[in-house]
């Protein structure tokens, strides 16, 4: 007996029938059975919903309802258990309507109902309900797969068609076993159901047909399908069962890929895992001029050339672990004998034992890529090396001189001179030209080791490497120096030219390119210094010199905005006795923090190389007026006191020169002719007539001008006559050496009579002895100042000195 033990619910008013019934349950055997009894139709109702049982027993006599109707009402709750009907009357209507309502089977009790057949009868139930259960499962995953499903007789008569069969073939939705669906009506059908007939008159029904169809599932609708028929000996009969699956999309890509593989630009390929050649797209024979039966069977890793078969085994060892490898560009030959350089993205596919390669002509931005490699490397107008490219140079020159101390190297930094007046004179395309003619002949003078660039302007940087000592360098110098000094023709004129030429020579304290190019730059100052067509060799003394102008020009920057400066002034007296006092020159002082009082000779000249000598001037002009003007309102200085001071020769050509003066007159109220300016020479041989102009407008304002240090320079008593001066000052060098030399006692004569004939006064500078002064009372000289009369004095010392001065004391 099976160790199942199944619930039967009996539905039944006769207590006298349930006993009967478990009687004869208990001769079951083949199963065991557990009888549960209701005897009222709510009852059973109830149960049956419930679901609690394997199967259930209705009597057909139930009160008022009858068994008929609680079979009705369970199958309209969709009970799927089995169900079977019990009656004391043998009707065969009963019998045949319970069984078309869903009843599992009808049994009469009496005499007729044994414990076996109830027992068989219940049996059969519970495996007619298992099996439509299945059935029921089986035709729901069917309808639900994409793929379309159908069985068929072997005459193809169809018996099943699932949802998606259906709509491919666009017929009315149908019950699931239907055989009243007519293939002939639906043209998709017959050409399935006859694609089988064909194959199977050929394999005699014993293989599987596999088969792909091109179809059209309504007007203007095509499919493509993958069918799979398979003919299945079923007891007497022979069922075919289909399964079609739409590859229309994969088709699709399909013919996608393979038009994208025919018409792209890019060389394609497809290669077996040793790179073997086993298709390759139209582009490679644009490219590279191969064919297809050229390139069949070949191997990618034949093209790449014997320079790159090195990493052949890496990139192989790569594509081995399933890795792509990406941008691999490599030069490949054409047939033509040609190169290009491809630019290749492969990628394996272990699964399908294949390797897809595409590859880019990335041979013109190759050259690109070069020329713009060349163009950052080098000059645009001369095609010498540029900055960028020397220093590099240079870098590896002193790394080089690490590894090899015996081998030197020079620098040679070289600069035009004039090439500012050449370019401004014969215009930008002459002077264009002339730095071609010359980087042309500085390569003439160098050695294949040795490289020249330009860094800008008419500068040039030449490294000389490979040298045994200094004297290699200098022999290079000599010819460029003879080599510069041939004419260059320009637009039909002969031009001249030379050049400036600082030189480092290599040694192991140089640890940066930076440090080199400074002082090769601050030797080629030297030389400038020297005179055209020089050359200056860098030492340790010049690095000093230019670190102190650079010390010293920070510090001056520190010193305007710090106000450091001080003013100190030095009588002017009138060589006449009483000696009165007519006025004060004003003198520059820098009270520096660290190093105390500097000499204005010590820092004017770096103050106007670096530009600071306009802000100093105008403080000065500004702050000397304002004292005199104080002592003035005060009471401290007599009404015709003035000052006399220095403008530089920025400041004197400085075009807001004439709109300072005013300001600085109408704000401190100085009456101008309390005010005199002295210029040099040297700020006058210079455009002679637009100095003309600045002094006429000075004088114009009453403010009168001094020509200072006069015999240092160079004086045109041309030009003299023309400058509305009204005082010359005599240098203190002819001054100092007046009593012991006879020519400077004449040159003084000379500037003395000359500036009383012109309607200038006289001041000589630097008296400092009793001798002096009267040598220049002799010559008539009109005023003076020096340490003989007074050293300069602070303001404050000023105002002590006044009142000693109008006293006459």
């Amino acid at each position: 007996m099976s160790e199942s033990v199944y619930q039967v619910l009996l539905i039944d008013d006769d207590e006298d029938d349930y006993i009967v019934t478990q009687d004869l349950l208990q001769e079951a055997e083949q199963a065991s059975f557990e009888l549960t009894w209701v005897e009222t139709y709510q009852d059973g109702l109830e149960a049956l919903n419930a679901n609690l049982h394997d199967v259930y027993l209705l009597d057909y006599c139930l009160g008022a309802e009858t068994g008929l109707d609680l079979l009705q009402a369970a199958v309209e709750a969709g009970l799927r258990k089995p169900i079977i009907l019990l009656t004391g009357l043998g009707n065969y209507d009963i019998d045949r309507q319970s069984m078309a309502m869903g009843a599992s089977d009808y049994l009469v009790k009496g005499n007729q109902l044994t414990g076996p057949l109830l027992e068989r009868s219940i049996l059969h139930a519970i495996e007619r309900s298992q099996a439509e259960a299945q059935i029921h499962l089986l035709t729901h995953v069917l309808q639900s797969i994409q793929d379309g499903v159908y069985m068929a007789t072997e005459a193809g008569e169809l018996l099943f068609l699932n949802q998606s069969l259906r709509q491919l073939c666009a017929c009315p939705v149908q019950p699931v076993f239907d055989k009243t669906l007519d293939p002939l009506e639906y043209p998709i059908l017959q050409q399935l159901l006859s694609q089988g007939n064909r194959q199977n008159c050929h394999t005699k029904k014993s293989s599987i047909l596999k088969t792909e169809l091109f179809l059209e599932s309504s007007p203007g609708l095509s499919r493509t399908i993958l069918l799979s028929e398979s003919w299945v000996k079923v007891q007497q009969n022979t069922l075919r069962f289909g399964l079609i699956h739409d590859i229309t999309e994969r088709t699709q890509a399909e013919l996608e890929r393979d038009r994208f593989f025919n018409i792209a630009i890019d060389l394609l390929f497809i290669a077996n895992v040793d790179g073997i050649f086993k298709r390759i797209n139209p582009s490679w024979y644009a490219t590279l001029g191969y064919t297809v039966d050229e390139l069949l069977n070949q191997s990618f890793w034949e093209f790449m050339l014997p320079a790159d078969q090195s990493s052949r085994q890496n990139l192989q060892d790569t594509l081995t672990k399933g890795k792509e490898v990406n941008s691999l560009e490599i030069r490949v030959r054409a047939k033509d004998g040609s190169y290009k350089w491809i630019a290749w993205n492969l990628v394996p596919f272990p699964q399908e034992n294949l390797l897809y390669g595409s590859g880019r002509d990335i041979t013109q931005s190759k050259a690109s890529e070069a020329r713009l490699t060349y163009e950052t490397l080098h000059d645009s107008l001369t095609g010498l090396d540029n900055r960028v490219c020397s220093l590099n140079r240079l870098e590896i020159a002193i790394n080089n001189q690490r590894r090899r101390p015996y081998e030197h190297f020079a620098v040679l930094f070289v600069d035009l001179d004039n090439f500012k007046h050449i370019n401004d004179s014969l215009g930008h395309l002459a002077g264009d030209q002339l730095l071609i003619q010359v980087a042309e002949r500085l390569k003439t003078v160098v050695r294949g080791v040795d490289a020249v660039a330009r860094l800008g302007g008419d500068e040039f940087l030449i490294l000389l490497e490979k040298l045994t000592n200094l004297n290699d360098a200098l022999k290079t110098v000599y010819r460029l120096q003879q080599e510069l000094q041939k004419p260059f023709h320009l637009e039909s004129r002969e031009i001249f030219t030379s050049a400036s030429i600082g030189i480092v020579f290599s040694d192991l304290s140089y640890q940066s390119v930076n440090e080199i190019i400074r002082d090769a730059d601050i030797a080629m100052y030297r030389a400038k210094s020297q005179g055209k067509a020089s050359y200056a060799v860098f030492d340790q003394e010049m690095y000093l010199q230019t670190l102190h102008l650079v010390e010293t020009e920070s510090a001056l920057r520190k010193a305007v905005r710090n106000k450091e400066f001080r003013l100190y002034y030095q009588p002017l007296v009138n060589l006449k006795s009483p000696h009165q006092l007519q006025g004060f020159e004003v003198l520059l002082r820098w009270h520096h923090p660290d190093k105390g009082f500097i000499s204005a000779s010590d820092f004017i000249p770096i103050a106007e190389e670096t530009g600071q000598i306009k802000f100093i001037d105008k403080w000065v002009l500004r702050t000397a007026c304002e004292q005199l003007k104080t002592w003035q309102i005060e009471g401290k200085a007599e009404e015709g006191l003035y000052i006399s001071i220095n403008l530089s020769g920025q400041q004197f050509r400085d075009p807001s020169l004439i709109q300072e003066l005013d300001i600085i007159l109408a704000e401190t109220q100085l009456d101008p002719q309390c005010l005199k300016l002295e210029i040099t020479e040297s700020s006058l041989i210079h455009e002679i007539q637009s100095a003309k102009k600045i002094m006429e407008s000075i004088r114009n304002r009453g403010v009168e001008l001094s020509l200072d240090d006069f015999g240092t320079g160079f004086s045109s008593l041309r030009y003299l006559q023309q400058f509305p001066i009204s005082t010359i000052k005599i240098d203190r060098s002819f001054v100092e050496g007046l009593q012991n030399c006879e020519r400077n006692l004449r040159i003084i004569s000379a500037i003395v009579n000359l500036a009383k004939a012109l309607g200038f006064k006289t001041i000589a500078e630097g008296i400092e002895s009793q001798e002096q002064l009267i040598e220049l009372q002799i010559l008539a000289c009109d005023a003076s100042q020096g340490y003989l009369f007074a050293k300069p004095l602070s303001a404050t010392e000023v105002e002590n000195y006044l009142p000693q001065c109008m006293t006459g004391t």
